[in-house]
């Protein structure tokens, strides 16, 4: 499911969360963001567009109930010779005829295979409805991560910019030692190298930044300006990871689109056994026209008449067609299985990293304090000679590093919040944002398609084939 190759891990550097940004007044918050992208993301408008598409194919579906009416005209010539025409000078007659026609049928019965079609394509909207939403928690919940990259990454930059400030100072710090005696041009050599250490870490940075840009347009489609820090969605996330995986199998659209999935496959093995009975048809027809038929002269048809249809045997075709659509709907429930399997285990990473992180925060926040009076005291000390170049240096760069990854997995912890939410359906719902219109799954209830059905007791048959025509003409439905 919601499946990221980006991970907040990974950022470098950030510092404290509630120091990030000021507020503007013009910054465009998270929500927004989202809003934006439920909108006009061209992912959402394909699901979008492909749900309608699904309606007008069970708009089909419907069609069949009516009547079908076929208008019929045509101009000919025709020679014919037969015992009852010709003249005393030749032995047939020169026709030139034309006619028009109007058919109407109305199929009385057909097994029930127009009502399958309604059933598996109403399904199939829902499930495409189903997708309208999915894609719609996921996206929201790429614009998150975009969002919160981009918040990140700027102050990656500052932090850099003051790590390569503080190499400056220390490389002061050599220059006054060396003219003092205490240090010699070596050393200086050494703080030049950890300066240019520090300046390419922050040009890695900035790349980085120019990236995250890069990303937030492409998901939402629109330049990234000031930003407001995003709040804790804690307050909507269940108590314990029982309740959530829970309430996510109830909700997640994944699930129920798998869902809606089987609903269709059970239709398409009601439609195949529809050939197994007879078809129904009433039939009304009207025909005018002249010299047809090897008539001569004006004639008008009209007939109205009942036509059943039952095929016997068709060298085992609906058999096998039938047991195709059952391995069809056993594979769609395979896939329900599937997709709550997924959903767990997306709950439960989130959770775990969400928990793990915060954690780990805590523990990264307290090394970092002590690390910013290390390098404080040592810088002192190294002044007075009583601490070596190389013990300034290190504690610089863990101080540095260790600031990082404390407010990298405060930042994962919250992320893991809005993961949560989108694992089980209900970032959008949190944010107190809707999908588009198409996103409601309407169908299956409006055509009273029967679902929710585990075990349906198909009989399956052996599928291996064997080569060779089977001389039993009862072998394709022999059980």
């Amino acid at each position: 499911m919601f499946k990221s190759k980006r991970i907040l891990a990974t950022l470098l550097a950030t510092v404290a969360l509630g120091s990030v940004f000021s507020a503007p007044a013009n910054a465009m918050t998270l929500d927004e963001a989202v809003a934006k992208t439920l909108k006009t993301n061209p992912q959402i408008m394909q699901a979008v567009e492909n749900r309608e598409a699904v309606e007008f194919e069970l708009r089909q579906a419907r069609g069949l109930y009516l009547p079908s009416i076929d208008l019929q005209a045509g101009v000919s010539r025709r020679r014919l010779s037969n015992s009852s025409t010709g003249t005393l000078t030749r032995d047939y007659e020169n026709f030139k005829g034309s006619d028009a026609s109007l058919t109407i049928t109305q199929t009385l019965f057909d097994g029930g295979s127009r009502r399958s079609q309604v059933e598996q394509q109403a399904s199939r909207v829902d499930g495409a409805s189903f997708r309208v939403v999915e894609r719609s928690e996921s996206l929201a919940l790429q614009v998150t991560q975009d969002y919160l990259e981009y918040i990140l990454q700027s102050k990656i930059v500052a932090i850099a910019q003051q790590n390569v400030a503080a190499h400056n100072q220390i490389l002061g710090d050599i220059g006054a030692s060396i003219q003092g005696g205490a240090l010699t041009d070596a050393d200086r050599l050494q703080g030049r190298e950890r300066l240019e250490a520090a300046r390419a870490r922050l040009r890695e940075a900035q790349e980085e930044l120019e990236l995250t840009k890069i990303r937030f347009l492409k998901t939402v489609g629109e330049p990234i300006g000031p930003v407001k820090v995003p709040v804790s969605l804690a307050k909507f996330v269940p108590k314990t990871l029982n309740d959530t995986i829970f309430i996510a199998k109830k909700n997640s659209p994944q699930i129920h689109a798998a869902d809606a999935d089987v609903d269709a496959a059970d239709a398409g093995v009601r439609g195949s056994r529809a050939n197994y009975l007879p078809k129904v048809d009433l039939q009304g027809s009207a025909r005018v026209g002249n010299d047809i038929d090897g008539n001569q002269g004006n004639t008008n048809d009209v007939q109205v008449g009942v036509t059943a249809r039952w095929n016997l045997y068709r060298g085992g075709i609906d058999q096998a067609r039938e047991q195709e659509q059952i391995r069809r709907a056993s594979e769609q429930r395979y896939g329900l299985a599937q997709a709550h399997r997924e959903v767990e285990e997306s709950i439960r990473s989130a959770w775990n990293e969400r928990s793990g992180r915060g954690e780990l925060a805590a523990i990264l926040a307290r090394q970092s304090s002590t690390n910013g009076s290390l390098v404080t005291s040592y810088r002192e000390q190294f002044k007075v000679n009583q601490r070596s170049l190389l013990d300034v240096l290190d504690a610089q760069n863990t101080r540095f590093n260790t600031s990082i990854l404390a407010e990298t997995a405060r930042f994962a912890s919250l992320f893991a919040e809005y993961k949560i939410l989108a694992a089980s359906g209900s970032l959008l719902q949190s944010m107190k944002l809707k999908p588009v219109g198409q996103a409601e799954a309407y169908a299956r209830n409006e055509f009273a398609v029967p679902g929710g059905v585990t075990n349906p007791g198909y009989v399956e048959v052996d599928s291996r084939q064997k080569a060779g025509m089977p001389m039993d003409l009862l072998a394709p439905i022999r059980q």
